[in-house]
């Protein structure tokens, strides 16, 4: 299943153009956006109560939409044909269903959205109400919400036919909160509880019992990953990831056009089918004259990750608690990128 170069369609997906759907969706988004604080829109409304479905095989895309995140869910949008038919075909099967939210941080305006299972057909339109976030606005310096979004999908998000545990893929450039408030989490993610604080940790180690979370951390600054050296913000952001979900379910990413293939990598990983996810990729990729850049970015990408035993070979990636540890201490580590 090829595509034929980035941003040109290819012939099963003739009248679809790529360019075309990610210019799009950048305007329909911040238009979206613009539109709500006009509308004086409640933020609760872009929440729901609760998300559930009956498909076998669920999956999630969260997707941090903040200033710096500039246009990260592009990419998966404009995709969305291609990515679709993959995951139908090749990875997740035909009854697969995902819900995509996005979110920013607890003291922005809207600080969640989140759109509620669907099948591939009827999730493109559903992606047309995700706005983009100036955001950033929390009293924690290069935090965002990830713990509430945790909390709601371990709450609110119901998968009772999932045969495995559903693949859930977090994308951002910051961390999570140490704690999550109890007024966020009721005003936020429509979760009660009785303490005064919920430590964000705790949320994820329980989230990773039902889900196989993965995060897709996109470097802060420019040349934090360069040399093969993780330095500056991206350290600390990844240091603390590594600590919450270990360092075998992180891909740091610096190029926004490579976020499909590294969600594709990840469900490669879930379903042991990566001997076809890097058949797929180089047959897609290397014919283009930039082409061994953008795999040798993917492979670079899913390192750590493909390190995991894979769900097809008896061990299940999904259980979540292999994790590395001492690299918060601000010792030199080895590169993670070699």
């Amino acid at each position: 299943m090829a595509e034929n170069a980035d941003y040109t369609p290819a012939p099963q997906y003739q009248g679809h153009n790529f360019a075309s759907a990610h210019k799009a969706f950048d305007v329909n988004a911040g238009r979206g956006y613009t539109q709500a604080i006009e509308n004086r829109t409640d933020a609760s409304k872009f929440v729901p109560d609760r998300i559930s479905t009956t498909s076998s095989r669920p999956w999630f895309i969260r997707c941090d939409v903040s200033g710096s995140m500039g246009g990260w869910p592009n990419p998966i949008v404009a995709k969305w044909p291609y990515l679709a038919h993959e995951v139908q075909t090749e990875y997740l099967g035909k009854d697969a269903e995902l819900s995509i939210g996005a979110h920013c941080d607890v003291a922005d305006r809207f600080p969640l959205q989140i759109i509620d299972f669907a099948k591939a057909d009827d999730m493109l339109a559903a992606t047309k109400k995700l706005m983009f976030t100036s955001g950033g606005t929390g009293s924690d310096h290069y935090c965002e919400a990830h713990g509430v979004v945790a909390l709601y999908d371990l709450r609110n998000a119901h998968t009772p036919n999932a045969i495995e545990k559903p693949p859930y893929v977090l994308i951002t450039d910051e961390m999570p909160h140490p704690t999550v408030s109890r007024d966020d989490a009721k005003s936020i993610a429509k979760v009660g509880f009785e303490e005064h604080t919920l430590k964000t940790a705790e949320i994820f180690e329980e989230l990773m019992e039902r889900f196989s979370v993965y995060v897709i951390l996109k470097p802060y600054d420019d040349g934090d990953a360069a040399n093969d050296t993780l330095k500056g913000i991206t350290k600390t952001v990844f240091d603390r990831w590594v600590g919450i979900v270990g360092i075998e379910r992180i891909a740091i990413l610096p190029d926004p056009n490579r976020v499909v293939d590294v969600i594709f990598g990840i469900l490669a990983k879930e379903t042991g089918k990566i001997a076809y996810f890097r058949d797929e990729l180089e047959a897609r990729q290397l014919p283009d004259k930039d082409g061994k850049a953008k795999v040798d970015t993917v492979y670079r990408s899913l390192k750590t990750i493909h390190l995991l035993p894979s769900a097809k070979k008896g061990t299940n990636p999904a259980a979540g608690h292999s994790k590395t540890t001492g690299l918060g201490s601000g010792k030199k580590t080895k590169s993670l990128l070699d």
